[in-house]
């Protein structure tokens, strides 16, 4: 530890202790130097630091005063407490869903262009625009176009913090009421918004999907093209067209939910809905929140013609909702190439990972489901003891989701390959004992 923090710190304690009381005075810079026996440079930056932190003032002729009351403590304590309670505990092997790889992302290129953007004074001293940057939604359109074969215009994104917040706002434009079909399921965040609106909810099962579909009157339905149907595989395109055909005969609009949809490892590349519509009755809703890192969290939607005008209508009633610096990083990282060669370097990762994944557990006899998009297994455990996998696992070091329904969900983005079979080979020894 360097030595001004070593004063820094030594003055700290003594405050907290009471050693040191509200309008006590410092040793002076030479006595602490003979206290400390640390140069006359070291004090001084200790104390500036307790300046700049608020323990202590400097007045004229009185020397350094101890400036912090005892209720000014109290709340440091409380506010240290509530901080240190909300340490997410570190797992020695985590199968959840909530991270993504740490090695995947090369973090260099990013903090490159971020430099960039911060140079650009005039550029970052402004608000964003409502509908995101003009950059960023131009580079999306053309990302779109060549990974997801939508042909879009700038003027037709918007872009937010999060696949949630976009899906508001999409839905304050609509007419009330409205009726709305989704997948049995369907996500708490999704049925959350949707509720909220008052929507009357129509709940589609996995099994007899197009011939309830078929039935309904409905005004919208909204769809996970990534994540569908009961093996949760990407949409197929024979039920593509089925879907987009009863839009046309029952005349209802798609709200198509493509998360991760470009990053197809396991199954054949593949369209988004959107793209094949003919009747432009689709909006399309993307995230890039697990491409990159889901600490930058930034999504797009793409409006049809009708919804187009009736945002810009609305416009000055909405507020941006991410930063504005993200956004102009992004689109200089897509227009340079980078996410296109980042979205195939993860393609080999996760397409590895997976096979580890599933052959450490289709051979220890399980029976599992892969979720493509969420980079996951779903393991049958229906045999298995849940509260004593919960304790094990949590005794071991191993993080897991809350198993759900007799399924346990194993994510296999986060651990390097190595840590993944030690982790997966204890991870199925732990359930075959449970």
């Amino acid at each position: 530890m360097k030595r001004y923090m070593q004063v820094y710190n030594k003055f700290v304690e003594d405050i907290k202790k009471g050693y040191l009381k509200y309008g006590d005075t410092l040793p002076s810079i030479r006595k602490s130097v003979e206290i400390f026996g640390f140069s006359k440079t070291s004090i001084e930056r200790g104390y500036e630091q307790l300046v700049l932190d608020g323990y202590i003032i400097s007045e004229a002729q009185k020397g350094f005063i101890v400036d912090i009351k005892p209720y000014q403590l109290h709340r440091q304590q409380i506010i240290a407490q509530a901080s240190n309670s909300d340490i997410p505990k570190q797992y020695l092997y985590d199968f959840r869903s909530h991270a993504v790889s740490q090695d995947s992302f090369d973090l260099r290129v990013w903090k490159r262009y971020m430099k960039d953007v911060f140079q650009d004074t005039p550029l970052i001293s402004t608000y964003g625009d409502k509908q995101g940057e003009q950059e960023l939604r131009t580079a999306l359109s053309e990302y779109a176009y060549h990974n997801r074969g939508i042909l879009a215009t700038g003027a037709q994104i918007l872009v937010g913090s999060g696949f949630q917040s976009l899906l508001f706002d999409f839905c304050s434009l609509l007419e009330k009421p409205i009726s709305i079909a989704m997948e049995e399921g369907v996500s708490k965040e999704v049925n959350h918004v949707f509720t909220s609106f008052g929507f009357d909810c129509h709940f589609l099962s996995k099994e007899r999907y197009i011939e309830e579909l078929s039935l309904l009157d409905i005004d919208i339905l909204y769809i996970n093209t990534a994540c569908f149907g009961r093996d949760f595989a990407p949409l197929s395109n024979s039920m593509r067209d089925m879907i987009l055909q009863l839009s046309y005969d029952n005349n209802f609009l798609i709200l198509e939910d493509d998360y991760n949809g470009e990053l197809t490892y396991h199954s054949k590349p593949r369209q988004a809905l959107q793209s094949a519509s003919v009747m432009d009755n689709v909006i399309y809703f993307s995230s890039f929140s697990r491409l990159l890192l889901p600490s930058l969290r930034l999504s797009y939607m793409i409006l049809n013609t009708k919804y187009q005008h009736a945002y810009q209508q609305f416009k000055d009633s909405f507020g941006p909702t991410a930063s504005k610096l993200e956004q102009l990083v992004l689109a200089r990282y897509i227009a340079n190439g980078y996410l296109e060669k980042h979205v195939r370097k993860l393609k080999r990762e996760y397409a590895k990972k997976e096979q580890i994944t599933y052959d450490l557990l289709s051979s220890a006899g399980f029976s599992v489901l892969l979720q493509e998009a969420y980079f996951s297994y779903q393991i049958d455990i229906s045999h298995c003891d849940v509260f004593a996998i919960i304790k094990t696992c949590e005794e071991k070091g191993i993080g897991i989701d809350t198993p759900a329904k007799d399924r346990l969900n194993v994510s296999f983005a986060y651990l390097d390959r190595d840590r993944l079979q030690e982790g997966l080979k204890l991870l199925v020894k732990i359930l075959k004992e449970c």
